[in-house]
């Protein structure tokens, strides 16, 4: 019995490393981008932190909120943001990190990275947890772990910033015409953040 257990904590101590290490793989580091955010990388974050996304699987309701950030990822460039949400705070879906990158690198037409998991900042195995949804603190944040750009405009501000994070609704061009960031959805302070979600009781089939 005592060897039993012993090789079941060996077994289930394999499987997470495993499961962790697959994972890993799609983390974005300095090592595959130099990753610098504006102030809309900010709000974008904290769009997905705060669960609000224009929502690219459902056509009858695209402005989603109040749901659970699971995976969030940014372009190479790191000016296109991408996230998926679930329903509860639990594991929602199966290769959630692999659709999460695949899907975004369509939107941007260019390399992704996983930047965050749930409100981990994973990027760099930072493991950061982010607890404040305030937008000056969590500029303060982004510019200590070095990958804050000093270029950035200062449009936003911490009076202001829950008029962007809060959109319901924009006008932006449903093509990804990446020429035009200021008309894209992940790219624009003006629109919103785009993203999937998992459907309630399946985790693996209804995702587009």
């Amino acid at each position: 019995m005592k060897r039993f257990i012993i090789g079941l904590v060996i077994l289930i101590s394999i499987s997470c490393t495993t499961s962790f290490s697959g994972i890993s793989q799609y983390f974005g580091s300095s090592k595959t981008s130099n990753l610098k955010l504006d102030e809309t990388g900010v709000v974008n974050f904290l769009r997905y932190l705060d669960g609000r996304f224009f929502s690219e699987n459902n056509i009858i309701d695209r402005s989603a909120k109040g749901l659970y950030p699971s995976f969030y990822a940014i372009s190479h460039d790191g000016k296109i943001a991408y996230g998926w949400f679930c329903y509860n705070d639990n594991d929602c879906g199966e290769f959630l990190p692999y659709k999460t990158v695949e899907f975004c690198k369509e939107y941007a037409g260019q390399n992704c990275y996983i930047f965050a998991i749930k409100n981990k900042i994973v990027w760099d195995n930072l493991n950061i947890v982010v607890t404040e949804k305030s937008f000056s603190k969590n500029v303060e944040l982004i510019k200590k772990l070095n990958l804050y750009n000093p270029n950035s405009k200062n449009v936003v501000n911490e009076e202001n910033y829950k008029k962007y994070v809060l959109l319901d609704d924009d006008g932006c061009n449903k093509k990804k015409d990446h020429k035009d960031l200021g008309n894209l959805r992940g790219a624009s302070l003006f629109c919103m953040l785009p993203g999937r979600y998992q459907f309630p009781n399946n985790k693996s089939s209804r995702w587009y």
